[in-house]
């Protein structure tokens, strides 16, 4: 009787997986793993970049906003003496490189008033907008708001 114990033990289906699907089963979750793993990885660099490329963008703005006081300056003095056409010349020649480094110059003239853009100076509310002070982007970013007057017509 014991012949036939042994007989139907080794024939009867084991439930328990065999070692060699735990081992496939476990090399397959350390693959999944790796691959995820990668991918982070790889979305870090990516985003890594990125904000080195913004920092790198933006990183001069205290000095740049410090060329714009210069160019307001500049401006000022041109329109106080007209004739002089070197103060002029510098002026155009300061703007010219400002926007060769992506500062550009906030429209105020014929725009409706928006806050991200504007800072309102005098007035509450009005349909024009009069320019006080000139105000600029730097490659799309407001650094500086423009203050303006709003005027009813």
């Amino acid at each position: 009787m014991t012949e036939e114990k042994q007989q139907t033990k080794t024939t009867e289906p084991t439930t328990e997986p065999s070692e060699l699907e735990v081992c496939k089963k476990q090399a397959e979750e350390y693959l999944n793993n790796w691959k995820r793993e990668r991918a982070d990885f790889i979305n870090y660099k990516k985003d890594e970049a990125k904000r080195l490329e913004e920092a790198i963008k933006f990183g001069n703005e205290v000095l740049l906003l410090e060329m714009i006081e210069i160019a307001d300056d500049l401006e000022a003095g041109a329109k106080h003496q007209p004739e002089n056409e070197g103060i002029a010349q510098i002026s155009k020649k300061l703007h010219d490189w400002m926007a060769k480094y992506g500062i550009e110059k906030i429209k105020v003239e014929g725009e409706k008033f928006n806050p991200a853009e504007h800072e309102a100076v005098e007035g509450s509310e009005g349909d024009e907008l009069e320019e006080v002070r000139a105000g600029y982007t730097l490659y799309g970013k407001v650094i500086r708001p423009a203050r303006v007057k709003l005027i009813n017509k």
